[in-house]
């Protein structure tokens, strides 16, 4: 029997006159390559137009204008549609699939209908917010009532939800690969350093002005092509800790590629003038940027993001070695020269006005109020300004106009309401909880996993106080950078496709 079985296994396969295995096999063998070329060129070409979008959303005053978020959905929605169609038509899956995201994916479709029942007039009406009632009665007609106080606002909202979603999804898929994840953060690191070198060359030449247009306020701090140097702060801290990253790897791979003695010092030096000097000279410019924008809230988190780097770096550098060591302590040196060089801006800022805000505080008051008369189905997300002229007392000076409540949590849980405003950021958490993981646990290809947690510290830290958050430079570049820190949480062994 078991000389039969090895005669089986011996004899050869039958092979068809048509098709000899000589001609056969590397047909299917170029036909293989082919598709997987064409695969490489599709998630390429992706690749690089979602980094055209992340380069040019701070351009335009920080995003924060309705046409630019509308410019940007059109695109980020056409070049979605593109990829898509170029993966069902080579037949190939996507490098992750949806199910290994399954409840932030969940949550993310949940919010997004959400919002379109808010903005419906097929809620039960029991439902409405009584304005709509009142001005049916006032205009004599019936009008359709909505949850949203504003459906118009709610639309924009929605907009921009499916913008970020759209720029976080091509993130995922286009970052699988560990080197299109660091040419990501290389690519936020880099646009970093060229709009905080902008930023400063316009506060020191030109500083009524910002791009072509006569400045209305904050001629004495940096902002970039932001408005409001708050969120210019939270964009810059996002871009030093990119470079910070980078130039931390340099040198841990530096000092990985020999085991000790002089050749790993002389390696260690060539880092310092060669990818980690650079990175470390873009990290000093945006480090200065940051620190004359005179931001208390987007210096402060940047500082408690640098804190996060830092740990997480350390952890990293354990197993590392002395080059992980060199590049965390040179990089913090870095941030400490340009802090000392231009800190007195901050330093007088800070000493005439402190961390306290009275009227800040009195609009989380009365934003808390309102969030308490509608705590579970919100007032529409994207009305804040609607509902907090409803709310508004002598509390606050008569003068000015709060369109934003300076709390992007508050404007969530007073927008969706509490139960979907909790499962939102409960799935960003997952995402996180993800590139924590794999920034304390993978060996390499960990940069944008790093880079994602310690800007997430920043951005989440400055939405208690500011709404950075709600400028699209800021929001894009962060929600990409997620993507691609999630890309890089399972090892490259792992088949996420299916």
């Amino acid at each position: 029997m078991a000389d039969l079985r090895g005669a089986v296994t011996a004899t050869p396969a039958v092979r068809s006159p048509r098709e000899p295995p000589s001609r056969a096999r590397p047909a299917e063998r170029g036909l293989a390559r082919s598709k997987a070329l064409l695969d490489a060129y599709l998630h390429e070409a992706a690749f690089a137009g979602l980094g055209v979008g992340i380069a040019l959303a701070p351009f335009w005053f920080g995003g924060n204008r309705p046409i630019v978020w509308s410019l940007s959905a059109a695109y980020l929605g056409a070049l979605t549609l593109l990829y898509e169609l170029g993966l069902a038509a080579s037949a190939r899956e996507h490098p992750i699939a949806l199910k290994r995201i399954g409840y932030p994916a969940l949550a993310f479709a949940a919010t997004a209908l959400w919002l379109v029942l808010q903005m419906s007039a097929l809620t039960p009406a029991g439902y409405h917010q009584p304005i709509w009632r009142m001005a049916s009665e006032a205009l004599g007609r019936a009008i359709p009532g909505a949850i949203s106080l504003d459906r118009d606002e709610s639309y924009w909202a929605l907009v921009r939800l499916m913008t970020l979603g759209l720029a976080f999804w091509l993130a995922l898929q286009t970052g699988r690969s560990p080197e299109r994840a660091k040419r990501a953060v290389a690519l936020i690191a880099a646009l970093g350093a060229a709009y905080a070198s902008y930023g400063i060359v316009a506060f020191f030449v030109f500083p009524r002005t910002t791009l072509w247009f006569d400045k209305l306020s904050y001629f004495d701090s940096v902002t970039s092509t932001f408005v409001n140097r708050n969120s210019y702060a939270t964009y810059a801290g996002i871009g030093l800790i990119a470079a910070l990253t980078l130039s931390f790897g340099a040198y841990a791979e530096a000092s990985r590629r020999h085991g000790g003695g002089l050749r790993t010092l002389a390696s260690l030096v060539a880092a310092s003038a060669g990818t980690g000097g650079a990175w470390l000279a873009a990290a000093f410019v945006i480090g200065v940027a940051l620190i004359l924008t005179g931001s208390r809230g987007g210096v402060s988190a940047s500082l408690f993001g640098l804190l996060a780097f830092a740990i997480l770096a350390a952890a990293r550098g354990r197993k590392r070695g002395l080059g992980a060591g060199v590049g965390l302590l040179v990089g913090l040196l870095v941030v400490a020269l340009a802090f000392f060089a231009f800190g007195d801006f901050f330093a007088e800022r800070l000493a005439e006005q402190g961390f306290n805000s009275d009227d800040r505080l009195a609009v989380y008051r009365l934003t808390w109020l309102s969030i308490e008369d509608s705590p579970w189905l919100g007032f529409g997300y994207g009305t804040f300004r609607q509902v907090f002229s409803m709310y508004r007392d002598s509390s606050i000076g008569p003068f000015g106009v709060w369109d934003l409540a300076h709390d992007s949590y508050l404007e969530l849980l007073q927008g969706l309401g509490a139960p979907m405003a909790v499962a939102f950021l409960s799935a960003i958490a997952v995402l996180i909880a993800r590139c924590a993981y794999a920034a304390l646990t993978r060996r390499r290809s960990a940069s944008a996993a790093v880079a994602a947690v310690a800007a997430t510290m920043i951005v989440m830290l400055h939405s208690f106080v500011d709404f950075s958050m709600q400028m699209q430079g800021v929001a894009l570049t962060w929600t990409a950078l997620i993507g691609f820190g999630v890309a890089q949480s399972w090892g490259s062994r792992v088949s996420t496709s299916g």
